[in-house]
Formats: structure tokens, C-alpha cells, sequence
């Protein structure tokens, strides 16, 4: 059975240019050849082939989408760019829960004198064909689940990281036959104020996702912007900047969560912001009524 390679960009397809920037510039068949993989053993699918961190919405959409609709019938693997891999693998896993998929990519690219672009895409292939429960992420001659994979350093090789847990998590709730993107992720630090929230409502945000402090706590400037929104229909989920570690209603006070829980903020739980935006998505695509958003992401969370 031959692997399906889904090739979407990355310093694993990446070159030197003549200014000496790094920039994409191999196909998946250059891939392919490169880790000296049989061409006849492999259907390719080459999608989005620029840095993953200017992916579009729905280019990240499409190739989560991909992976899990053609990981019924074939191993799948993905290489991907590493700033957002585990977010596009975080999504494939919302979407298809156990679906096996092996994503992949590189922190050195094809020129340098010792690339790790091939061996990791020759391990992640021997991965695929012989199976994973779930999205993972391989790199470095390590897998982490989905769910907890995180690039925790800007250019290490050994970058990936299982952070939050380990191992396979309870699949996720069912997702809808749609996504809805339209989701803003604010930042709360000192001196921000509610416009920043308003400037999203303005331009349509379906939801919003707040990167608080310590155990989710909110700048008190952003409080009344978070009010509008509620008092709009359009949910809101606060998460923390910290590391490791889930929110939790501790603090009272504006911005307090004890007082946001209250005001009808959902926890995210252990979920950093860019993963619990990601899960947005896929609540309000299931049903966006703030209720049934509300239940979703208490499902997820356990």
C-alpha cells in the first residue's frame, strides 16, 4: 500500500536565495528524493507550499482535512512547517480523532550541512506504515501526540515537546461538517483596554479567545469588551499564557476568572490560546450557540 505524503511547505522543503534568507523552494517529489524514498511507493499530494506561519484559515482547514479524510485508506504523513505544525496537527486530531496520521518537518533545511529533513521524513513514513493512535508529531526520533505537542525553542532540533500530558488522549467530541474560522485572539497585558476586543466584534469575530495570566486571569481594560461580546452571543474562552497548567476560577475582582466564569467566559483549561482558538472553530462549526460551545469544550476538557 503506498503512503500518501500530503507536502505543505517548510524549512523541510526549504533553501538558501541568492540574499542568503531561507526561503521554500523544493516540491514533494524533491522531498521524496531527497530521503531516498520509492517513488512508486508514494502518492503525492503537494498543498500550500509557502512558511506555515502565513497560512491562511483555510489552507490549514484544507490540509488537516486532507490527512484525515485519506488516512482511512492509506498511512499518511504530512511535512509541514514547524511554527504552526502542531496546530494544523492539533486540528486534524479534532477532526478525526484516532484517524493515524504522522506529520513532520525540519528545523534545518535542505543545504546545511547536516539537514534532519530526511531522516525525519524517512522515520515518519516507517511511523505511518506501521501505525499511531491519532495525529502525531515526529521529529528528532520522537512522537508526540497531537493533543500535547508543542515546538518549546526557536531553533533546537530536539524543539518538540509533549507539554500539558503524555500518551493518547480520550478522543474529542464530534465535530460539524464546518469550521468556523472567525475567531479572535486577544492578548491581555498591562495597559490594554476593551477597543482591542471591539475591533474584532466590528469585523465579524464569531468568538474570541483571550491568552490571560497565571490561572486565567484577565486585564481588567478588556472586561467591558468581553461584556459586548457575551451580551452579543458570541462566546468567549480565556486561557493562560503559562506554560503548563490549567486555568481555574480562583480569582475575583475585574478579570478575576472567578468573576469572567461568572460573566459566561468558557475555561480553556490546560489549552494554550492558539490550540483553544483552533478548538473554537470546530465548537462553533458543531453548533454555535453559546450553550452548546459551552458543553463542547467541557467534553473536550473532561
Amino acid at each position: 500500500m503506498a503512503v500518501v505524503l500530503i507536502a505543505a511547505g517548510g524549512t523541510i522543503a526549504s533553501r538558501p536565495r541568492p540574499d542568503g534568507a531561507v526561503a521554500v523552494a523544493l516540491s514533494g517529489a524533491d522531498l521524496v528524493a531527497r530521503a531516498g524514498l520509492d517513488p512508486a511507493a508514494v502518492e503525492l499530494v503537494d498543498m500550500a507550499r509557502g512558511p506555515s506561519w502565513s497560512l491562511a484559515a483555510d489552507d490549514m482547514a484544507a490540509i488537516a482535512r486532507a490527512a484525515v479524510e485519506r488516512s482511512g485508506r492509506a498511512p499518511v504523513v504530512v511535512t509541514h512547517g514547524t511554527d504552526t505544525l502542531e496546530e494544523t496537527a492539533f486540528l486534524a486530531w479534532l477532526l478525526g480523532g484516532t484517524r493515524p496520521v504522522a506529520f513532520t518537518g525540519a528545523m534545518r533545511h535542505d543545504a546545511h550541512p547536516e539537514p534532519d529533513g530526511p531522516a525525519n521524513l524517512r522515520a515518519a513514513v516507517a511511523l505511518a506504515e506501521a501505525g499511531v493512535d491519532g495525529p502525531v508529531v515526529h521529529l528528532a526520533g520522537e512522537s508526540h501526540h497531537a493533543r500535547w505537542a508543542t515546538k518549546t525553542d526557536t531553533t533546537a532540533v530536539t524543539s518538540f515537546r509533549s507539554v500539558g500530558g503524555s500518551g493518547v488522549p480520550a478522543p474529542p467530541p464530534p465535530a460539524g461538517g464546518r469550521l468556523v474560522t472567525a475567531v479572535a485572539e486577544v492578548r491581555s497585558h498591562v495597559g490594554v483596554d476593551a477597543g482591542v476586543v471591539d475591533w474584532h466584534l466590528d469585523r465579524g469575530a464569531r468568538g474570541v479567545v483571550v491568552q490571560g495570566t497565571g490561572t486565567g486571569n484577565v486585564h481588567g481594560g478588556l472586561v467591558p469588551g468581553i461584556e459586548r461580546a457575551l451580551a452579543a452571543g458570541v462566546p468567549v474562552v480565556v486561557a493562560s499564557r503559562c506554560a503548563t497548567g490549567a486555568v481555574a476560577p480562583v480569582y475575583g475582582g475585574p478579570g478575576g476568572l472567578h468573576e469572567l466564569a461568572a460573566l459566561g467566559c468558557i475555561p480553556a483549561g490546560d489549552l494554550p490560546a492558539h490550540k483553544a482558538r483552533l478548538a473554537l472553530w470546530v465548537a462553533l462549526g458543531a453548533d454555535d450557540r453559546p450553550e452548546a460551545v459551552r458543553a463542547w469544550f467541557a467534553a473536550l476538557l473532561g
